[in-house]
């Protein structure tokens, strides 16, 4: 019997550390999906790990497609919402009903599945099990062939101390998942990557995740170069040259072409209950496929990272005056002693959004060239933009751009150094490092706001007395927000709230159609403004 339980732990062992036994390989006209929750979606912008199997195979053409969805199970709970059904009438399985139609439109060949982090905070590891099958059966069933799957463990939760929570329990349930994946990948044939204990991610000196889960952009690089070890899958020499780089700012605006044409924003509108009342732009949706295949080719003739000339490019001018073209001001009627006088006009002002101002008294504003929707071959740069008056005469005389390369900013904050941003699916931080005016430093706060109403997605960020940061949605908007203390999940209007020093999140208030606004009292009680058009100023009431 001892010589028995030795062996056991020699292959426990074996299958945990060691790199699969015969190279990984990917086929000239593949087409590799990526599948899973919030570490799989921000592939789209972290992609070294797409950027190393493309550059395996330079000769071959392979196409990927990103499917990831912030807060998503195996079930596809965070996929609800696009349903051709009023909001709050989708059926159960809307979800899963909306992950098949994905799949479908992709039908690949080959699926990295990356599901595991939200699925563990349900600490339900035999049902995760059953539901990655089935998932199986309906993504071979989707693709209309035969798939190859590459499933990929959770990463463990670091621990970075601070005020983030303690990992130790968290770590006991993703290993419980590490284990079903490893056994399922086993019992199906699978290649399976443990990604969980792997030394290159639990003993790295450097922190490889924002808040404990997330990996930042390097933790994406050690986590490629791990994930292509265990699968056999050769580095190329130039892997961390310039044309590496620029491979990478393809296949980034790629993938935002291909998340345009797959999750589009104003979703309610173009293919949702309210797609009769805009136009019917769901005619615009394919003619983002031709733009996804021109971006491929342009990655093709570079995947052999060889030097070549690159074109001249331009870069955006920081605005430093405030440009103003006088125009008729509008006539208010208001009360005695009260006067309406004209601030700021400036062309950097496209559609501005929402705003809010400093404790040094500048302005910084949202403002979109693209809302409420961007259209086929339109690249959006949208903009932070700060207005400042240096003279005091009451009217703003210096302007600069804080952030741009942005997708419908629909809110900003100032604070801890910069300025928060919300923009499509995603709660952003800038930061300025180098004290030129100009954020240089980006981080994804939170990902898995709903996109299916522009007019409603994350909204009204403002400071609260208590030192949370607090945000709005309104009543369209599905939002599935992975924190590392679990997933907060908001099916309608509201306002949450963040800790960003403990990346805690919670939901504060639930109700109204278009809570635009949200402001407190000398007591810390809020009050929100319903645009609907009939509920006017509130009181919110927790709980309630």
């Amino acid at each position: 019997m001892r010589l028995i339980f030795s062996v056991f732990v020699l292959a426990q062992v074996f299958s945990v550390s060691s790199v699969q036994s015969a190279a990984f390989e990917l086929k000239d006209g593949d087409r590799v999906a990526f599948l899973g929750d919030a570490f799989i979606e921000r592939m789209q912008e972290y992609n070294h790990l797409e950027l190393r199997l493309t550059t395996a195979w330079p000769d071959r053409n392979i196409t990927f497609r990103n499917l990831g969805w912030s807060g998503d199970t195996p079930r596809g709970v965070s996929r609800a919402g696009l349903s051709l059904q009023q909001a709050g009438r989708e059926s159960a399985d809307e979800g899963w009903k909306q992950l098949q139609k994905q799949i479908a439109l992709v039908k690949p060949t080959v699926v990295f599945l990356g599901y595991g982090m939200t699925s563990s905070f349900e600490n339900q590891p035999e049902q995760f099990s059953k539901d990655m099958r089935l998932l199986k059966v309906a993504i071979t069933k989707a693709a209309g062939a035969p798939v190859r799957f590459v499933v990929l463990s959770p990463l463990h939760h670091e621990n970075l101390g601070g005020s983030l929570p303690d990992a130790s329990m968290h770590n006991r349930q993703l290993a419980a998942y590490t284990k079903e994946l490893r056994v399922m990948a086993k019992t199906d044939g699978d290649v399976f990557v443990s990604l969980f204990k792997a030394p290159a991610l639990v003993n790295s000196k450097r922190a490889l995740t924002e808040n404990g889960i997330h990996p930042v952009d390097h933790g994406y690089a050690v986590v490629a170069k791990e994930v292509c070890r265990q699968l056999n899958v050769k580095e190329h020499a130039r892997l961390n040259s310039p044309e590496a780089t620029n491979l990478r700012a393809l296949m980034e605006r790629k993938n935002q072409l291909f998340f345009d044409r797959s999750r589009p924003q104003n979703m309610a509108y173009i293919f949702g209950f309210r797609r009769r009342e805009q136009g019917k732009n769901a005619v615009e949706i394919p003619k983002f496929d031709p733009l996804v295949v021109a971006e491929e080719k342009k990655i093709a003739a570079r995947r052999d990272l060889e030097p070549r000339a690159e074109p001249n490019g331009s870069k955006s001018v920081v605005t430093e005056k405030v440009i103003r073209n006088p125009q008729p001001l509008p006539k208010f009627d208001t009360l005695e002693g009260i006067e309406v006088t004209l601030f700021a006009e400036n062309p950097s002002l496209a559609k501005p959004i929402q705003m809010n101002f400093d404790p040094q008294g500048r302005l910084w504003v949202a403002t979109s060239e693209v809302y409420p929707q961007v259209k086929p071959g339109q690249i959006a740069n949208d903009k932070i933009v700060v207005l400042q008056d240096t003279d005091g005469d009451g009217k703003a005389d210096l302007t600069k751009v804080f952030a741009e390369g942005l997708l419908i900013p629909s809110t900003v904050e100032p604070g801890d150094g910069g300025c928060y941003v919300g923009q499509s699916t995603e709660l952003l931080h800038y930061k300025d490092t180098d004290g030129d005016g100009k954020a240089d430093e980006k981080r994804i706060v939170l990902s898995g706001f709903g996109t299916e109403d522009t007019h409603h997605t994350l909204h009204t960020l403002r400071w609260g007395h208590d030192g949370r940061l607090y945000f709005n949605q309104s009543i369209y908007i599905r939002s599935h927000l992975e924190t590392p203390h679990g997933v907060v999940r908001l099916k309608s209007g509201g306002v949450m709230w963040l800790r960003p020093d403990t990346q805690e999140a919670g939901i504060q208030y639930r109700g109204w159609c278009n809570p635009w606004g949200h402001h407190f009292n000398r007591f810390g009680q809020s009050f929100v403004t319903d645009g609907a058009g009939f509920q006017g100023v509130s009181y919110a009431i927790p709980g309630a």
